[in-house]
């Protein structure tokens, strides 16, 4: 007789025969599985459009490589310069090869702390009517073996073999112009269409010929002209004047190609005889910099790595961050006193008043924001209703109030724009207050404006506080109110970030901007948390 185990020691099973243990953690993990497969899509969301962009945002206001890569032989001889006398010939030598040759995109080891300035290739002339094979290979032997061409021919094979419609296929052989561009230099809106090309002519295989290396060069010379613009503007700000002096420089020094530099490029502009200019590059030399945050609130290097005030006609931002939170705190108080008797008046009227009260609150949602900026501007211009309608109640016709292109005409009409914003929150929290607590206030004799003040009022604060932190977030980001409306008095800081990321295109001091905005609000978000507590805040 075989002794079984006790009925306590067997494993509970489920009614299919599984044991239970084993059930329970696949249901736990199918569970796991479902809430993986839910929040992933959000997460990709938040990730794709928040996180990612915000973090390249950061990474750009720091981002100083494009300085590097126009001057990568300048920057690697500064170091032997004692930074008080003018720099002598090699160091103009220097400046000259980076600014008039290709090479730079050419030779393998040009960037930072790895430029060798003793190679020899950096003084290999390639000549503009050829031959290019030749001296481009002299300056880097690997350009005359097949397989570094490869890598940029497989993009052009790519763009020339996507399936689709004709403009699918033209935009896509485009963009490919753009990536052999960008796998040759260190720029993403350069062409390169002549290579593009060349590279549909070869077989892939052969050993390339001049074919080839007259359309390298020709794509690399148009690049260079946009690298030096890009490079030049950021320099600008460093020091007033450089964005003309490069650009001059790159024209007249294109029939230069031999000693001495430094006396032919002091006679093509005479600000390279000017110490300042030279001591100026100092503060660009490393590849991260934090030249753009000092720029953002008027401030810049020195030639010896202090922090100075930028020149008086040149500070302007200091004066748009004030200006920005003074628009930004007037129009959330103005939103705020004309909101409240709104939303009291809402929760209080019966229902098919305030029903109708509400669709006309909502309608501006309904309403195109920029058809409602220019109803303003009809609206506030000197010839406009506003105007109109008080000289017809006794304002001296000569006396019209300009409330168009200045700060007036900014705050009316964000204030417009932005008090849906404090209506509806408010509203909510009014609508869930029981009017019986003001009855009972009154009955126990308190006056109704006392009543009022120490009964309804403090129930109504997380509306309060939740339309105010959502309307001066808003409000201190705006663009697009201060840019038709504002004029020169009117404009923002959103308003620059905006100049520099289309017209002038210097990214980084956009990007910079935009990440101490970014900053003040999580700030402003933390001191409203401490003071009020997020927790307080209800919309709805």
């Amino acid at each position: 007789m075989t002794n079984s185990p006790p009925a306590s020691a067997q494993p509970l099973l489920t009614a299919d025969g599984i044991p239970l243990k084993t059930s329970l953690q696949r249901s736990m993990r199918r569970s796991k599985w479902r809430a993986i497969a839910l929040v992933a899509p959000p997460l990709i969301f938040l990730l794709g459009l928040f996180i990612v962009p915000i973090g390249n945002l950061l990474t750009r206001s720091t981002d100083d490589t494009i300085i590097n890569h126009q001057l990568p032989l300048t920057f690697a001889m500064l170091s032997q310069w004692d930074r008080e006398q003018l720099p002598d010939e090699a160091l103009f030598e220097a400046m000259y090869l980076d600014l008039a040759s290709l090479n730079k995109y050419l030779i393998a080891d040009n960037f930072a702390d790895s430029v060798n300035a003793d190679n020899p290739s950096w003084k290999v002339q390639i000549p503009k009517k050829g031959p290019y094979r030749d001296p481009i290979i002299r300056i880097d032997p690997r350009w005359q073996l097949a397989q570094t061409w490869i890598p940029i021919y497989e993009i052009a094979l790519a763009g020339e073999d996507f399936e689709g419609t004709a403009r699918e296929k033209k935009n896509h052989a485009r963009r490919a112009h753009f990536d052999i561009c960008s796998y040759l230099t260190p720029l993403t809106n350069a062409t390169c269409s002549n290579l593009y090309k060349a590279l549909h002519r070869w077989d892939g295989v052969s050993e390339p010929g001049e074919t080839l290396f007259k359309a390298l060069y020709k794509d690399l010379s148009s690049a260079n002209k946009y690298l030096v613009g890009k490079s030049s503007t950021r320099m600008n700000y460093a020091k007033p004047g450089f964005k003309s002096l490069i650009k001059k420089s790159s024209r007249k020094l294109k029939n230069l190609n031999q000693p001495p530099y430094r006396e032919a490029m002091i006679k093509a502009d005479k600000r390279w005889g000017d110490v300042a200019f030279w001591q100026t590059l100092v503060s660009m030399q490393q590849p991260q910099t934090t030249g753009y945050y000092l720029n953002a609130v008027d401030r810049k290097w020195d030639k010896d790595s202090n922090i100075v005030m930028q020149p008086a006609e040149r500070r302007v931002y200091v004066m748009l961050w004030w200006r920005t939170f003074l628009v930004s705190l007037i129009v959330t108080v103005g939103c705020l006193i004309l909101a409240y008797p709104v939303a009291h008046l809402l929760a209080t009227l019966p229902l098919k008043y305030s029903n109708i009260l509400m669709i006309c609150v909502l309608m501006p949602f309904w309403t195109s924001l920029l058809v409602r900026i220019v109803a303003w501007m009809v609206m506030l211009q000197q010839e406009g209703v506003v105007n109109d309608t008080l000289v017809m109640l006794g304002l001296p016709d000569e006396n019209r109030l300009p409330m168009m292109y200045n700060f007036t005409g900014t705050v009316i009409v964000m204030i417009q724009i932005l008090l849906p914003f404090m209506i509806l929150p408010i509203y909510s929290v009014m609508k869930g207050i029981p009017p019986s607590y003001m009855k009972a206030a009154q009955n126990l004799g308190a006056p109704p404006a006392l009543a009022f003040l120490r009964v309804y009022m403090p129930q109504t604060l997380p509306g309060i506080g939740a339309g105010v932190i959502l309307v001066f977030i808003v409000a201190i980001g705006y663009y697009i109110t201060p840019e038709l409306v504002g004029g020169k008095d009117g404009r923002l800081i959103g308003n620059m970030v905006a100049y520099h990321m289309q017209k002038s295109l210097n990214w980084g001091l956009a990007a910079a901007m935009g990440s101490i905005l970014l900053a003040g609000i999580l700030m402003l978000y933390w001191i409203y948390d401490k003071i009020v507590g997020i927790d307080n805040m209800k919309l709805g």
